[in-house]
């Protein structure tokens, strides 16, 4: 308790000190002497609120260049996406053959198309034979069409041999009825020729009586008048066609009309 009241005692004789001293600065200095003890320090107060902070100062200048670092690692990085297609180049140069390489399987089957083109070169083919047949017969001034073939004569006149001769040279063969129609077109052509006799393509020489064409077979078809053929006097190995579409055996080495059949 003393303590205190030295304390209070001490503290009242410092402010009385700082008035009398802030009141006579506008007179003449004065000299006070109060000798007194010194006072003991107050307890420190409470820290203050911290002030609000200052505004952001300006930007220094800049500082020197470092140092070079040293070299980073060299990693590389993923591919980037695609970009779009330049435009084609122009074509290099053909390069050179390469070795033949080995034989290959058989293939398949032809096509239908191979078919297709074999169909129509024979048919080319059908029509340039027709077109051929057809500029023999025209070369003849008197023929008929029969059928796919022609019967053509120039009215000329000859044995069996002569006749023969004379249609293989112009394209064809010595003719030689194998239906009734055909007999009948052959007959009808004695009116144009003035002819009695046609001289046929067939014999009976290697057998008498069996008559066959010039290529050795046996007929498909005659039309024999009645009684006929009788191999008169052992002479008649060869046949013609009379004015009235009959047959008859006649001698090979007399002369009759010559009709070929191209």
């Amino acid at each position: 308790m003393a303590l205190f009241s030295q304390t209070f005692t001490a503290l009242l004789l410092l402010q009385l000190e700082r008035h009398l001293v802030g009141g006579s600065e506008a007179a003449a200095p004065q000299t006070l002497s109060c000798p007194a003890p010194a006072g003991v320090p107050g307890t420190p107060g409470h820290n203050g609120l911290p002030g609000r902070d200052g505004r952001e100062g300006r930007d220094g200048a800049a500082g020197p260049k470092g140092e070079k670092g040293e070299l980073g690692l060299s990693v590389q990085g993923p591919p980037g996406k695609a970009g779009p297609a330049g435009p084609a180049g122009l074509a290099g140069p053909v390069g050179p053959r390469g070795p033949q390489g080995p034989k290959g399987d058989p293939g398949s089957p032809g096509s239908t198309n191979n078919d297709l083109v074999k169909s129509l070169q024979s048919e080319l083919q059908s029509l340039k034979v027709r077109l051929s047949t057809m500029e023999k017969a025209i070369s003849f001034p008197t023929f008929k069409r029969v059928g796919q073939k022609y019967y053509a004569s120039n009215g000329m006149k000859g044995n069996f041999a002569e006749g023969l001769k004379f249609c293989t040279d112009a394209g064809g063969t010595l003719v030689l009825p194998r239906s009734e129609a055909e007999n009948k077109a052959l007959s009808a052509m004695h009116a144009t020729l003035g002819s009695t006799y046609i001289i046929l393509g067939t014999t009976d020489r290697e057998t008498e009586g069996q008559f066959v064409d010039l290529n050795k077979k046996p007929l498909t078809f005659t039309s024999w008048k009645e009684n006929e053929p009788n191999d008169y006097e052992g002479k008649e190995d060869c046949a013609g066609i009379h004015i009235n579409a009959k047959w008859n055996d006649l001698p090979c080495g007399s002369a009759y009309t010559i009709v070929c059949e191209i």
